[in-house]
């Protein structure tokens, strides 16, 4: 699962077809003094130039973090976070005209 977007460089270099992967997910259980539980989820990935530069092993030319409470409401989404962090990253500045790769 990637995210395929358009991003320039801090050199000003435009990538067309930057590749973004989320490498990282953490989960951190809460419970408040009403004993309502909450999941606060911690993720961060990082931007390769294109998909061929991510499969080659080649360095990532930018990064990302992003975090946001798990909804679980909704039983049948929360077995996937890492999909979770594909969609909340998704509604994020820079990235929410990105494909599905």
């Amino acid at each position: 699962m990637a995210l395929r977007i358009d991003y320039e460089t801090q050199y000003g270099i435009d990538c067309n077809y930057a590749h973004c992967i989320v490498i990282n997910a953490r989960v951190s259980k809460k419970v408040d003094e009403e004993g309502v539980v909450t999941f606060d989820i911690h993720y961060n990935g990082k931007i390769f130039a294109t998909d061929d530069a991510y499969a080659d092993g080649a360095s990532p030319i930018g990064g990302f973090n992003g975090s946001f409470e798990m909804d679980n409401t909704a039983t049948k989404k929360q077995y996937n976070i890492i999909k979770q962090c594909y969609l909340h990253l998704k509604e994020q500045e820079g990235f929410s005209d990105g494909t599905d790769c």
